[in-house]
């Protein structure tokens, strides 16, 4: 991807997504079924609704069938979670998502080096997040990253991820969250992101 903001956690990083795409009060969110509380946590913060869908047998993430029979008027994204390493249909889920005008959102935290049709994880939807949490193949204790492509949405986020607080300043223009990492959690996932192919192999 072309941008990233580290994050203290995971679930911050997703939650500042669903901030700078606007899901807010009354809004629809999919996410599978089969997951940990901290992909979905950032949907109840904007107050919007939760709706699972099933999981596929074989990779035991969200089914694309199930997605579509789960879309309504008010979805305005999906969150597809890469579980156990395992990666879904990308290929129907982003036919899907782009027919019905949603965003596709990649939870990528168990995913680091995992491939679909050799594209790897971390690059599907308008955006995806890793974690850095203790289990994970790079590990910061905790920790998260945001990945984008979009130059504005990223600029957003980074907005978001300090207090509101303008670049350069300290004016602060509005009320936001507090997600900077500090520097030791940084430091430790840049020494481990220099042995990643060592890590992930």
């Amino acid at each position: 991807r072309k941008y990233g903001l580290m994050t203290p956690n995971c679930t911050q990083a997703l939650h500042l997504l669903l901030e700078g795409l606007n899901i807010k009060d009354g809004d629809e969110v999919i996410v599978p079924d089969c997951t940990w509380i901290g992909s979905v946590a950032g949907i109840t913060y904007q107050r919007a609704k939760t709706v699972f869908a099933d999981i596929h047998p074989i990779n035991w993430c969200i089914c694309p069938k199930s997605l579509e029979k789960n879309i309504t008027k008010k979805t305005k994204a999906v969150i597809v979670v890469n579980l156990f390493g395992n990666m879904p249909n990308y290929d129907e889920l982003k036919e899907i998502c782009d027919r019905h005008n949603i965003y596709l959102i990649e939870d990528s935290a168990e995913s680091l080096g995992s491939k679909f049709k050799n594209q790897k994880s971390g690059s599907f939807g308008v955006g995806s997040t890793f974690s850095f949490h203790r289990t994970k193949t790079i590990t910061t204790g905790e920790g998260g990253m945001l990945l984008l492509d979009d130059m504005d949405l990223f600029q957003r986020c980074k907005f978001l991820r300090d207090h509101g607080r303008q670049p350069g300043t300290y004016f602060n223009t509005e009320v936001t969250f507090k997600y900077m990492p500090f520097n030791i959690q940084a430091a430790l996932g840049y020494a481990q992101f220099l042995r990643i192919d060592e890590l992930v192999g």
